[in-house]
């Protein structure tokens, strides 16, 4: 700051400390517009905001122009700031405890962490600025803008990772390049010294208009189409016949609806940036109020139910995910194994065979032994002798059903149906129908229950 600074005034050069004693002796005088439009013009070239608490300048404290001056420079502070400001520094806290959970999904946690983070610095930046310390915190000058095409992505690529398990390409590099173009553009503000920054804060309207004019306009367009395809990758997981747990549902909808919101309102905020209407500040606290809750939201489901930022609940990953993870088998011809093991099954009866194993069934089917386990534990849910015991036990059912001369014994249709012996067809039995073959006949004797 220079007091001495010159200023144009009317074709004429005076200095900052002429324009100063000016506006005060204005002030003095009554002449209120006089003094208002003096002490603008000397804020903007000295950048000292001291003239308004000047004696002078406090009796005409209730005018309109002081108001409007006190209100554009002076710091103040209400419970609305604190409470933003509360809610940006949990949403930075919140994006670091996320990323340090050990069994979680390493890129979906890193996606929306990066989510909460930077409208986290924004809330944190939006209040240094509407409480005038931005003038004090030079640096802070488009602190959070590099941001600005960063949420649409990082929501849309959550949704993708968490629904689908999704896979980064190098393509999906190209959603980067808007944000990557735009520091780039602010670069050289960036790189301004402190005083060059507090030069360009002081001028806001008159030198960053455009730039802001335009940001605004940009993420108008960002925000809205990435907020489409989120909802249509919402859509995308409702839509599927397997869906994922209700806890990860609601988790999802609530995102979705929060994220609606706060375009909504980011819209009308840009309404207020645009200058289309007056009372700006009537339009911002609605749009960083909607930040805060997604943040307080974010915070209350990593508390309350953590596991929906777990990698095994995300993706119902059981014991036999971690064991066939590595394993080479594509879908189709996963499908294409079951539908020829249960040929097998139902047409050929092999499990009727007492030496039937998995070895024998893969040289059948042409395939590997860990790829027909794997085909089993997939499709039907359970292991190789399960199986084989369950396709047994259900024919030994039916014999036993059609018995009513009782010309069989039970060891003769436990052999019949592929059982070595008496005591391992009994066990299988009863796993399968909560009775003894006995227990069955007598039963079936009493009740005449038939196929």
């Amino acid at each position: 700051m220079n007091i001495n600074n010159t200023i144009a005034e009317d074709g004429k050069i005076i200095s900052g400390q002429d324009l100063k004693t000016e506006a005060i002796y204005s002030a003095y005088l009554g002449n209120d517009k006089k003094a208002i439009e003096l002490a603008e013009k000397y804020i903007k070239s000295v950048h000292d905001i001291s003239i308004l608490s000047h004696d002078s300048f406090l009796e005409i404290k209730d005018t309109e122009g002081y108001k409007r001056l006190a209100n554009a420079y002076l710091p103040k502070t209400n419970i609305w700031l604190l409470f933003f400001f509360a809610c940006g520094l949990i949403g930075v806290f919140l994006s670091v405890v996320i990323n340090l959970r050990r069994k979680g999904d390493l890129v979906g946690n890193i996606l929306i962490s990066s989510f909460v983070l930077f409208h986290s610095l924004f809330m944190i930046h939006l209040c240094i600025h509407l409480s005038r310390n931005n003038f004090s915190l030079p640096h802070t000058l488009y602190f959070s803008t590099s941001f600005s095409f960063l949420y649409g992505p990082l929501l849309y690529f959550y949704f993708k990772r968490i629904s689908e398990k999704y896979r980064f390409r190098w393509v999906d590099a190209l959603h980067l390049i808007p944000s990557v173009l735009l520091f780039l553009y602010l670069l050289p503000i960036y790189l301004l010294p402190a005083d060059g920054k507090v030069h360009l804060m002081f001028n806001r309207n008159e030198i960053l208009y455009d730039t802001l004019r335009g940001i605004v306009i940009l993420k108008y367009i960002s925000l809205t189409a990435y907020a489409y395809f989120v909802y249509k990758q919402y859509r995308k997981i409702m839509r599927k016949k397997k869906k994922p747990h209700f806890q990860i549902l609601n988790w999802q909808r609530n995102m979705m609806i929060l994220n609606m919101f706060y375009v909504f309102f980011y819209i009308v905020y840009g309404i207020a940036l645009l200058r289309i209407v007056t009372s700006n500040n009537l339009f911002i606290y609605p749009q960083t109020f909607s930040m805060s809750v997604i943040i307080l939201y974010v915070g209350y489901i990593a508390y309350v139910q953590p596991k929906v930022f777990s990698k095994k609940f995300l993706f119902q990953e059981t014991k036999k995910d971690f064991k066939y993870k590595k394993s080479g088998l594509t879908e189709s011809y996963s499908e294409e194994l079951k539908e020829q093991l249960l040929q097998l099954l139902d047409q050929e009866k092999v499990y009727k065979q007492s030496n039937i194993s998995l070895e024998k069934l893969a040289t059948r089917l042409g395939t590997t032994r860990h790829n027909i386990s794997q085909v089993i534990n997939e499709h039907f849910g359970m292991n190789f002798f399960h199986l084989i015991n369950k396709y047994r036990i259900a024919e030994a059912v039916e014999i036993l059903k059609s018995d009513y001369n009782n010309n069989l014994n039970i060891i003769d249709v436990a052999y019949d149906v592929g059982f070595n012996n008496k005591v391992t067809f009994n066990k299988a039995f009863k796993a399968e129908t909560n009775m003894t073959p006995s227990s069955f006949l007598r039963e079936r004797d009493a009740f005449g229950f038939s196929s």
